[in-house]
Parts: C-alpha cells; sequence; structure tokens
C-alpha cells in the first residue's frame, strides 16, 4: 500500500514490473531488461510502486478497498506506475522489513524499506506511523541525499 501524505510535485513513469510486488514496494529500473526490480542496497535511485486501480466489468460500480490483494498487488510482467518521490514530499508505506525509530533514513531491500546501515546513502528519512483507517502504515519524507554515518 502507498498513500502520498504530503503532496508536491512527482514524476511518474509507466514501466513493466519484473515480479509480482506490492504497491508500495521500492523499485529500481533494470535498463537491460526493461523491468523494475525490487530495490537491493539502494537509497537513492529508487522508485514507489503504484498501479491504477480500476475495477472492471461487473465489479466495475462497487467499492473495492485499496488493501484487497486485487487492487494491491501488481502481477509481474504488467504495467506498474513508477513514482519518483520529491524532496519535501511524504509518502507512507507498509512495504517495510524490520523496525524504524524517528529520524533514521531506509534504503530498500528486496523492495522492502530497511534502516540504512552506516555508509549507505538515502533519500528517505522515518516520520512515524501513519494511521491509514485502521491500518498501519510507516511514513518517510524525502530529503536531499544523506550518507549514514
Amino acid at each position: 500500500m502507498i498513500r502520498n501524505v504530503i503532496t508536491g510535485p512527482k514524476t511518474v513513469e509507466i514501466y513493466k514490473v519484473g515480479q509480482e510486488l506490492n504497491r508500495g514496494s521500492v523499485v529500481t529500473k533494470n535498463l537491460t531488461t526493461g523491468k523494475a526490480e525490487p530495490a537491493d542496497g539502494e537509497g537513492v535511485q529508487i522508485y514507489f510502486l503504484d498501479k491504477d486501480n480500476q475495477p472492471m466489468g461487473y465489479l466495475s460500480d462497487v467499492e473495492i478497498s485499496n488493501y484487497d490483494p486485487t487492487m494491491d498487488v501488481v502481477k509481474a510482467d504488467t504495467l506498474g506506475i513508477l513514482v519518483k518521490p520529491v524532496v519535501g514530499t511524504h509518502w507512507a508505506v507498509d512495504q517495510i522489513s524490520g523496525t524504524f525509530a524517528k529520524g533514521d533514513y531506509a534504503v530498500g531491500s528486496k523492495g522492502k524499506l530497511v534502516k540504512a546501515a552506516t555508509g549507505k546513502t538515502s533519500i528517505l528519512k522515518y516520520i512515524d506511523v501513519y494511521d491509514d483507517g485502521g491500518k498501519t502504515l510507516y511514513q518517510f519524507e524525502v530529503v536531499h541525499p544523506y550518507t549514514v554515518a
């Protein structure tokens, strides 16, 4: 799941996804294969994965939760939306691994955000948890690249 908590300008690009991932996963572009792959050890050249949720057919007039797997999962070899987070915006996602303290920086690890280790550079600074209608998301502010000391 992904939520744009504090909005601002953003860059989006439609890109094929290399493997099944949830919305809010952290990905990088693999220019060789032309597919978005889960970010691993990267904290700057990253994108949040999103998709256009448009129920079709008999479900076209039914409200479906964004947390429903049919709305939250981007299947392999389908088109996803890569959102490049811009400095000053805040994003909340549920695709994390481990724990964060306020002020920690994050990098991608197999598509999820993890606390950045010493020497890693990141653009995502942890703010706090974000309550999304009873679902817990983790909020990050996009900052200029910072190398963890």
